[in-house]
C-alpha cells in the first residue's frame, strides 16, 4: 500500500510540474533564475551589486542570460518557449563542433606573438593559455567559415545549427558569442569590451580584438575601456533587428530595460537619457490610460514640470466629470492652476445645488463669495418651505407652521428680497 501511495504522489507532482511548465514563461531553470535576477533590479541597486550578480550569472550562462533579455526585452515575437528551445540545442552543438575543430591544439606562442608584433601589440605574459584560446575561438568564427557579419542582427541569428546554417550577427551580438565560448573554460572578469564610435570590439590585456572579423587591433585613441558586463548593456540599448516582427513592448518593460542599463552600466551619462526617454514613454501611456498617479510619478522622475502640470490638469479634469470633487480639487490644487481650483469648486456647488443638497452648495459658493448662487441657493431652500404651507387655507392651519414661516423670513432677509420678507412678516403678524 506504502509503495502505491508513494507511486501516486510521484505521479501526481510530475503531473503538477507538467501543468505549470506549460503556463510558465520560462524554458529552463536557469532561465527563471535570470528573469527573477532581472526583476530584483532598480535603476537605484547598488552597481556593485548588480556587477557581482550579473558576472556570475554570465560566467554561468551568457547565451541564456542573453537571449531572455531579447525576449523580454526586444520583443522579438518568434522567440517563443519552443524556439528557444530549439536555440539553445543548436549552442550544444555549436559547442561540440567548437570544442572538435579546436581539440588539436592552438598555434605557438611565437606565432601569435609575431601576429601582434605587426600590430604593434606584445605578448601579455602569464596569460599565454588564455590568449591561446582566444585565437582558437577567433580562428573558429573568422567570417566565410561558420560565421558572417551582419549589421544590426537579433542574437538568435548567431544561434543557428552550424551544421546547417551560417551564424549572422553584430558587433555586439558576436563579442557576446565570444565572450560565452571564453567561459566554458576561463571566468569571464577577465575580459573587457572597448567602445568606439557606433562599435564594440573585446578586450584582453591591452589587445583589442576584433570579433567582427577575427583579428587583433590597437585602437590607439582614447576609447572606454569598460568590464565585460557592459556588453549586456550595450545590448539592452542597441536597436532591435529591423528585419523581424516584434510585439509591443509593454511600457513597464521598456522602463525596466532602461533602468537594468543604468544599473549595470558604469556610463550613467550615457544611459540617464534612455532612462528618461523610458521614463516619459510609460508616462504617457499612463495618462492615456488614466493612471494618472504612474504618470504624475515618472513626469516628476523625469523633471518635466510642464508635463507634469498638464498631468495634473488632466487628472483635475478627469474627476471632475465623474464627480469624484475631492481629487479633483487635489490635482487641480496642485496644478497650480488657480482658475481650475475656482472652476472645479464652482462645479461641485452646481451638483450639489441641481441634487437639493443645498446645505453643501451654499458652504462652496460662500468659500468662492458667489453671492448669486448664494442667493439661488437661498431661494431653492425659500421655494421648498412656501411648499410646505401652499395647502394653508386658514388661519388655525397657519399658527400650526408658525416655525417654518419663521425659517421663510429669516431666508428672505438673505436673499435680500423686501417683497418676500413683508410678505412673510404679515402673515406672521396675524398668527
Amino acid at each position: 500500500m506504502r509503495e502505491f501511495f508513494t507511486k501516486f504522489l510521484k505521479g501526481a507532482l510530475w503531473i503538477v510540474r507538467r501543468t505549470v511548465g506549460l503556463f510558465s514563461p520560462y524554458v529552463t531553470s536557469f532561465e527563471r533564475k535570470v528573469g527573477k535576477f532581472f526583476r530584483r533590479i532598480r535603476s537605484t541597486t547598488a552597481e556593485a551589486t548588480v556587477q557581482r550578480g550579473l558576472l556570475e550569472l554570465m560566467d554561468e550562462n551568457l547565451i541564456v542570460v542573453n537571449l531572455w533579455m531579447e525576449t523580454k526585452y526586444k520583443g522579438y515575437k518568434y522567440l517563443t518557449k519552443r524556439t528557444r528551445r530549439r536555440l539553445y540545442e543548436n549552442v550544444e552543438k555549436f559547442v561540440s563542433v567548437f570544442k572538435k575543430e579546436s581539440s588539436g591544439g592552438a598555434p605557438s606562442v611565437e606565432h601569435i606573438g609575431k601576429i601582434l608584433q605587426k600590430k604593434g601589440l606584445s605578448f601579455p605574459t602569464g596569460d599565454e593559455e588564455k590568449l591561446l584560446y582566444l585565437f582558437q575561438i577567433m580562428d573558429f568564427l573568422r567570417p566565410g567559415r561558420y560565421y558572417r557579419y551582419l549589421k544590426t542582427a537579433s542574437f538568435s541569428k548567431l544561434l543557428a545549427d552550424p551544421t546547417r546554417e551560417t551564424l549572422e550577427g553584430d558587433c555586439n551580438q558576436i563579442v557576446t558569442l565570444y565572450a560565452y565560448l571564453y567561459s566554458l573554460k576561463f571566468p569571464l572578469s577577465d575580459l573587457r569590451i572597448k567602445l568606439l564610435p557606433e562599435h564594440v570590439c573585446l578586450h584582453f590585456r591591452g589587445i583589442d580584438i576584433e570579433a567582427t572579423n577575427a583579428t587583433f587591433h590597437n585602437y590607439k585613441e582614447d576609447y572606454q575601456i569598460l568590464p565585460i558586463t557592459e556588453i549586456i548593456s550595450t545590448n539592452l540599448l542597441d536597436l532591435a533587428d529591423f528585419r523581424e516582427e516584434v510585439r509591443q513592448i509593454n511600457p513597464r518593460d521598456m522602463v525596466k530595460s532602461s533602468q537594468l542599463a543604468y544599473a549595470i552600466s558604469s556610463l550613467k551619462e550615457l544611459v540617464t537619457k534612455n532612462l528618461n526617454i523610458a521614463y516619459r514613454n510609460l508616462a504617457i501611456s499612463a495618462m492615456r490610460s488614466k493612471n494618472f498617479k504612474t504618470a504624475i510619478y515618472y513626469f516628476s522622475k523625469v523633471g518635466d514640470r510642464k508635463s507634469l502640470q498638464a498631468a495634473y490638469h488632466n487628472a483635475a479634469v478627469h474627476y471632475l466629470k465623474s464627480n469624484n470633487f475631492s481629487r479633483a480639487r487635489y490635482y487641480a490644487s496642485r496644478s497650480g492652476n488657480k482658475d481650475l481650483e475656482r472652476n472645479i469648486r464652482r462645479n461641485e456647488g452646481v451638483h450639489y445645488y441641481k441634487n437639493n443638497r443645498v446645505e453643501k452648495a451654499l458652504k462652496v459658493f460662500r468659500s468662492l463669495g458667489d453671492r448669486d448662487m448664494e442667493r439661488a441657493c437661498y431661494q431653492k431652500q425659500y421655494n421648498d418651505l412656501a411648499r410646505r404651507v401652499s395647502s394653508v387655507r386658514t388661519l388655525d392651519d397657519a399658527r400650526k407652521h408658525r416655525s417654518t414661516y419663521r425659517k421663510m423670513l429669516d431666508i428672505a432677509v438673505k436673499i435680500g428680497d423686501s417683497r418676500l420678507q413683508r410678505g412673510v412678516r404679515e402673515t406672521l403678524d396675524k398668527l
